[in-house]
């Protein structure tokens, strides 16, 4: 309860986005306490124009003049080729004096807690971290803040907060993504622009249509809209009291890609809403109506409270339209001799943005002159009827509304404009001296005090002496600086002067020492040099000392969702398999009790057995899982496990340290830094990323115990929202009508490509890629690597599949592992594979990587 109480009683830190300085700046001058932001490298908004190190530089010293911070976007899984550049890079942040970075890759916080402790880590919503469980891991690998995933609800904040001494960090405002960031792919599969790379081409904003297996659009008749993963923008500006109580620390704007005056606006609703927590003890509005349309007018999708709830289906998602829609402006009355008659439902005003939705769909146009009757005027106000120059087509009774306001961004753009800095501090300050002597001021900012004194001394005044006005008048005149001048007060002997240089002199010297920023706890570059020296060395021995331990034995690993296909599995050949991972509702997948049976089974066999925990699981469901890995305990023998997320690490190691653990390809490992980490906390073997390329995946075969993706369905993103419950599954508040499970269904996009849809039995939507990976081919290379055990990932195949997949994958690795490469062709092989699924393959990121 103690820390509970000390979280509540922290102030709220409002975090704003910056993907330029002018951003940067609307953001600070509009209340931020701290703004993120990417630099050049390693960012996940690649696109959005980001800092270079001059500006970096400019910016760090901005917001610390004004009390507010910065924190750099480290957050992207980075190469073995980029880490001497992210070296150099880490140093330099700390060097300019950065508060904090925000990691996405475990290699790489686990680097930085070596090399640079000294540097503040922020776990990014890109770990995919939703538990008290995966904080408690982050915890114990250094950071000291994690930012929750975005479906975290309340209920689950409250108890995170509670469990953890980390500040926990939540995103409040703005474009939400529909899956699980960092597990997201579908970008990636698409077309090699990897969300986990920065550089993410949001196919989730494109349209789609939902068909069954005789691909019939199933909501032709519904009107439903085809923007079918497009969620509609984040607001909890009235949640801000609750997510203080539950003891959050951090209040996360997104929006690096959007305009400062967005970010002006946003941020200055934001901050007078947390200003106003204190004066609405019995929990009434945050904001007025006329803030929040300005919240509206600004930006949004419609707006939703996301998961802080419960998960609202259909009403989380923008289904019409995945861009702004504007604010409600009115109706047209006619449109005459080139001028639109607009009855007004909001005011109006030259410069506006405005979109007319038509029966041909939507157009946009520029408001110029407006005219009420025939006289021309400089608003238009609710209620009246006003008219513009239109030059389109436009019919009686069609809607009309303002995707611009120009007053409103006129207003924003005032809040940043340069000269006209508002963020300022008060000063006290206290002029004291004899005659005789050297004057004093004092000068204090909240805490902090400063004393310089007057170049020469004060004299016997023969026609001016020093006044508290004119004394006041000189000494606050503080321009541009982030202050002003609140109280002077003056403790001089009557009748003396001083001359206008010296109050101005000592006015300038006081202002500097302020600016000055206190020194940190700094690196210099020899230290760290050597600690890099140390890290690379460690390295080395592990490589080193892993690759002598007794080789992996080549295997095919087969991941499989049921009885029925495990046997078709062993009766396909298979050495190793892995049961588990998720349970769709189409079909029946593993009891408990059918794990415990397989192992024993498989044991008698000499066949190597892992099971899969489920890559995504909340609260609740860690709770269940904890109680089900408790009895599994008591068996005879333990399974060995497969961890899917850092959560499901904890929640294993609660219950027996040395519980023999494996890591799946859902944990990014995608550099010898994180593999290396995987392997010190005991992990036996780690499947590495499926979007890393041959050449790196040939320098991380030099760690036995990797395993590859070799076969079968790429995941592309798993869901809170499912589109099939959503659309077909009845009424809000309506038992699920369980369609899902009726027949098979299907994402169509507009290149009519059909991605199909599992819903598991948590209701979570997994959609995967159009054609299945197939590396049969490339197999010989592959060993040539010194990859010794590849996977294939048959849970969605049918018994007869499974067992035809396996046999032909074990018989070419059993040849070319006999050292027959050379007379083993893909061939045959691969016109069987072709003829179970001729809607063709992929080979994923083996060739082409990602960007």
């Amino acid at each position: 309860m103690d820390e509970i109480k000390t979280k509540e009683s922290r102030p709220l830190e409002l975090l704003a986005p910056a993907g330029s300085f002018e951003a940067f700046k609307a953001a600070v001058e509009n209340g931020a306490d701290a703004v993120y932001l990417g630099g050049k490298s390693f960012s996940a908004r690649a696109s959005a124009a980001n800092f270079d190190l001059e500006e970096l530089q400019k910016a760090i010293r901005y917001a610390h003049e004004r009390q507010a911070k910065v924190y750099v976007t480290v957050n992207i899984l980075i190469a073995d080729q980029e880490f001497q550049e992210l070296l150099d890079y880490l140093y330099t942040l700390h060097e300019i004096g950065v508060d904090a970075v925000i990691v996405q890759d475990v290699g790489v916080a686990e680097l930085i807690h070596t090399i640079l402790p000294e540097m503040e880590t922020h776990a990014s919503t890109q770990m995919t971290v939703n538990t008290s469980w995966g904080v408690q891991h982050l915890e114990a690998l250094g950071f000291c803040r994690v930012v929750l995933a975005r479906e975290t609800s309340a209920d689950e904040m409250k108890t995170i907060a509670a469990k953890t001494p980390l500040e926990i960090e939540v995103f409040v405002h703005g474009a939400l993504c529909i899956g699980y960031s960092g597990q997201c792919l579908m970008s990636s599969f698409i077309g090699g622009r990897s969300g986990n790379r920065g550089t993410c081409a949001q196919p989730c904003r494109m349209t789609y249509q939902l068909v069954n297996e005789e691909k019939e659009n199933l909501l032709i008749q519904k009107n439903t809209g085809e923007h079918l993963l497009s969620p509609r923008d984040l607001n909890l500006a009235e949640e801000l009291a609750e997510l203080k109580r539950i003891g959050i620390h951090s209040l996360k704007v997104e929006g690096r890609m959007k305009r400062p005056e967005y970010v002006a606006t946003v941020i200055r609703l934001y901050k007078q809403a947390i200003n106003r927590i204190e004066d609405q003890p019995e929990g009434g509005p945050l904001l007025t109506s006329e803030e929040h349309q300005e919240l509206l007018q600004v930006f949004n999708r419609d707006f939703t409270s996301g998961y802080f709830r419960e998960n609202l289906g259909a009403e989380l998602m923008s289904y019409s339209r995945p861009n702004n829609r504007g604010t409600r402006l009115g109706r047209v009355v006619r449109l005459e001799s080139g001028r639109l008659f607009i009855k007004l439902e909001a005011a109006i005003h030259p410069g506006d943005g405005i979109e007319l939705w038509t029966g041909r769909g939507r157009e946009g146009v520029t408001v110029g002159t407006i005219w009420r009757d025939k006289t021309e005027v400089e608003e238009g106000l609710h209620g009246e009827t006003v008219q513009i120059e239109f030059s389109g087509i436009a019919h009686p009774g069609d809607r009309v509304f303002k995707t611009n306001d120009a007053v409103l961004m006129e207003k924003a753009r005032e809040s940043f404009q340069e000269g006209r800095e508002k963020r300022k501090s008060s000063l006290n300050m206290n002029l004291s001296g004899h005659k005789g002597d050297k004057l004093s001021l004092e000068v204090m900012e909240g805490e902090r005090r400063v004393t310089v004194y007057s170049t020469s001394v004060a004299q016997k005044a023969l026609k001016r002496p020093l006044t508290r006005e004119y004394a006041f008048r000189q000494l606050g005149r503080l321009g541009t600086t982030p202050f002003w001048l609140d109280k002077l007060e003056l403790e001089i002997d009557e009748g003396i002067m001083l001359p206008v240089s010296d109050l101005n002199e000592m006015r300038r010297l006081a202002v500097e020492e302020l600016l000055q920023v206190k020194p940190r706890q700094r690196v210099d570059r020899q230290s760290y040099r050597q600690r890099v020296e140390r890290w690379k060395h460690r390295q080395g021995e592990e490589r080193a000392s892993f690759q002598s331990m007794k080789s992996v034995i080549p295997q095919i690993s087969v991941a499989v969702s049921n009885t029925e296909t495990l046997q078709a599995a062993l009766k396909g050949g298979a050495s190793r398999v892995l049961v588990g991972g998720e349970h769709w509702r189409s079909q029946r997948g593993f009891s408990l009790e059918e794990i415990r049976i397989s192992f024993e089974s498989c044991r008698k066999l000499g066949i190597d057995c892992a099971w899969r925990l489920p890559r995504i699981i909340n609260q609740a469901q860690s709770a269940s899982l904890l109680e089900d890995l408790k009895r599994t305990a008591e068996w005879a023998k333990k399974p060995k496990l497969m961890v899917s997320n850092l959560g499901e690490l904890e929640l294993i190691r609660t219950v027996d340290e040395d519980w023999p653990f494996e890591v799946d390809y859902s944990l990014n490992v995608f550099n010898e830094a994180s593999l290396a980490y995987f392997f010190r906390l005991g992990a036996k073997r780690v499947t590495l990323s499926p979007e890393l390329h041959h050449e790196q995946l040939a320098h991380l075969a030099k760690w036995p115990g990797v395993e590859l993706l070799a076969f079968g369905d790429l995941e592309m993103m798993v869901s809170e929202y499912c589109p099939v419950g959503a659309t077909l599954g009845g009424k809000k508040g309506e038992h699920c009508a369980r369609t899902c499970v009726k027949e098979p269904h299907y994402l169509r996009d507009r290149m009519r490509y059909d991605f199909p849809v599992e819903t598991d039995q948590e209701c979570r939507m997994h959609l995967f890629n159009v054609k299945i990976l197939n590396l049969y081919e490339e197999l010989a290379q592959i060993r040539r690597m010194g990859i010794s055990t590849v996977r294939l990932q048959l849970t969605r195949q049918t018994p007869g599949q499974v067992r035809q997949i396996v046999r032909l994958f074990s018989e070419a690795w059993d040849t070319i592992n006999l050292g027959k490469k050379a007379s083993w062709t893909s061939d045959e092989g691969m016109a069987e594979l072709t003829s179970l699924f001729p809607e063709g393959f992929t080979k994923g990121h083996f060739f082409r990587g990602v960007l």
